[in-house]
């Protein structure tokens, strides 16, 4: 009877023999520690994935504080097992992209950074071709500015990031494309200086993507399918819009003037067809 009774206590920690072992998931360490708001949030979602994914992992950092081009080479050569990036044909050749955007698209939406008072500059542009007569700042090997440029417009660029307001204050471009959840953000920065610019919106095809090395089939399944479960449980617009909630709403981009872009890095066959992957702004519902 006590061996019966021991077998029952013990039964749910047997583990078969044909039973996979668990997963080494090394995630890239982000470049900046403290973990920023910015890196937290697709941190909670691999997190949350893995955790919904039925799979038995164990999640840790690599360690190294590294830039996003070292850990993408990291991830090909195997000693780091995944990590969140913007999304490109050459990316996609290289390593396996889970493909759900984790921003839904966001980090395409572009609002523009102008000197305060010169928002007449920008009132009746409403195409493409009007905004080739301005000066548009960038960094120097960010994927924006290739976007810009394919798309005929001047870029002035500079390898440091806080020289780009520097730039933008002594009037050497006209405006700063920044995301939305940035604009606001630089303006307090930068008190008196700047503006965001309040009837426009740039808009290209963009996704961040969790990448894994080509090899790693099982951790792409894995991750993939607890984004799906996410997303059917409604925990993933919970944790999008604790992101970019009041950022989104403080920029009203359903009301904006949408200026079109190419992305000439996308994917072929991108953005994928589920619209519900898709951020698209909804009007504000009107006050009682």
């Amino acid at each position: 009877m006590r061996a019966v009774l021991l077998i029952a206590v013990l039964l749910p920690f047997i583990v078969s023999a044909d039973a996979e072992p668990a997963m080494r998931v090394i995630y890239g360490s982000p470049e900046r520690q403290p973990v920023s708001v910015e890196q937290s949030y697709p941190l909670r979602l691999l997190t949350e994935a893995l955790q919904a994914s039925g799979e038995t992992y164990l999640l840790q950092p690599s360690g190294q504080d590294m830039v996003q081009s070292r850990v993408l080479k990291e991830i090909a050569a195997g000693q780091v097992d995944v990590y969140w990036s913007m999304t490109s044909a050459a990316r996609e050749q290289q390593l396996l992209p889970v493909r759900i955007p984790l921003d839904r698209g966001l980090n395409g939406w572009r609002l523009l950074l102008i000197r305060q008072g010169e928002q007449a500059k920008f009132q009746q542009l409403q195409r493409l071709s009007q905004l080739k007569k301005l000066t548009f700042i960038q960094g120097h090997d960010w994927p924006d500015t290739e976007i810009l440029q394919h798309n005929g417009l001047s870029v002035l660029t500079s390898t440091h990031p806080p020289q780009l307001f520097d730039m933008l204050q002594k009037g050497r471009g006209d405006a700063f494309p920044r995301a939305v959840f940035e604009a606001y953000d630089d303006v307090l920065l930068q008190p008196g200086q700047f503006m965001v610019e309040p009837q426009l919106v740039l808009v290209y095809p963009s996704a961040v993507y969790f990448f894994v090395n080509r090899n790693n089939q099982r951790l792409a399944n894995a991750i993939e399918r607890g984004l799906h479960r996410l997303i059917a449980s409604g925990r993933f617009e919970r944790l999008f819009q604790q992101r970019y909630g009041v950022a989104i709403a403080r920029a009203g981009l359903a009301k904006r003037r949408q200026i079109r872009m190419e992305n000439p890095l996308a994917p072929v066959n991108f953005p994928l067809p589920d619209s519900s992957l898709w951020f698209q702004p909804v009007a504000a519902a009107p006050a009682d």
